[in-house]
């Protein structure tokens, strides 16, 4: 009877040593490249673990927040507005486990644009034309550049502002011409910089974050984090970000900033 027992306990912790991963992530761009572009270091923490981790994410930003919120995703990739989101909702429900490191010369800024060869060519001439955000849980495409307009005493003098979703959307349709000016992370504004002149660029935030389900086990917690702080393939971190040099560790209240510059937004509405 011991030995039957024995058998079924090996046998279950087998089970639960091989049970599928989910990798969730804040989608800025398409899923579809989203999905790309985490693939590198979903493989390599595959490789690191020893377990079959799948990508998942939300419908939107407002869908993956909840998800994150209620512990569909194992553990994963979020923005930093959208992490403080999640902790509202549930403050357990999400630890940090890394934040990015970027290089020196590439840091986390929003950028404010406008079509090259535009005359909004800072902040005050963006009076009178229309402004396009992406989603309004992002933090480089909403909240920073909002709390930027609120504090030059702009917004209320724009013709007309609307979300677009994603990053690369809002550059499209300056671009086009749909819109006068808009609101990128910096890697978009310099994606498109052969088409989009710098309006202005905010301070310098934290980056994005790897953070764990509050039920992921803390062994391979630590197994995750271990690997992530041994990350030095370029190609991998190049997947993430051009910029990305790494892993650094990271606090809660690194984040301070940013939800000051959230309520003051959220207050403004």
């Amino acid at each position: 009877m011991k030995l039957i027992t024995c058998i079924f306990i090996i046998l279950a912790l087998n089970l639960g040593a091989s049970e599928k991963l989910i990798f969730g992530a804040i989608s800025t761009i398409e899923p579809k490249l989203m999905k790309e572009k985490l693939l590198p270091i979903i493989k390599y923490l595959e490789e690191s673990t020893g377990r079959e981790i799948e990508f998942q994410t939300g419908y939107n930003y407002v869908d993956t927040i909840n998800k994150f919120a209620n512990g569909t995703f194992d553990f994963g990739y979020i923005g930093p507005s959208p992490y403080i989101k999640t902790k509202i909702i549930n403050k357990d429900a999400i630890n940090i486990i890394l934040g990015l490191k970027n290089s020196n010369n590439n840091p986390f800024k929003s950028v404010l644009t406008s079509k090259k060869d535009s005359s909004i060519e800072g902040l005050k001439d963006i009076k009178n034309h229309s402004f396009a955000f992406g989603s309004p849980e992002s933090t480089l495409s909403y909240f920073v550049p909002m709390d930027m307009l609120i504090r030059a005493n702009v917004i209320k003098k724009i013709k007309k502002y609307d979300f677009l979703g994603r990053h690369d959307k809002v550059a499209q349709y300056v671009i086009m011409g749909r819109y006068d000016a808009g609101a990128v992370k910096q890697s978009i504004a310099q994606k498109y910089s052969k088409y989009l002149q710098v309006i202005a660029k905010s301070n310098s935030l934290p980056d994005f974050l790897i953070v764990s389900g509050s039920s992921l086990d803390k062994k391979l917690v630590k197994k995750i984090k271990n690997a992530l702080l041994n990350l030095k393939d370029k190609k991998i971190l190049g997947s993430l970000k051009k910029s990305a040099i790494g892993f650094e560790e990271r606090k809660n209240s690194d984040y301070d900033e940013l939800r000051g510059i959230m309520k003051r937004v959220n207050k403004y509405k």
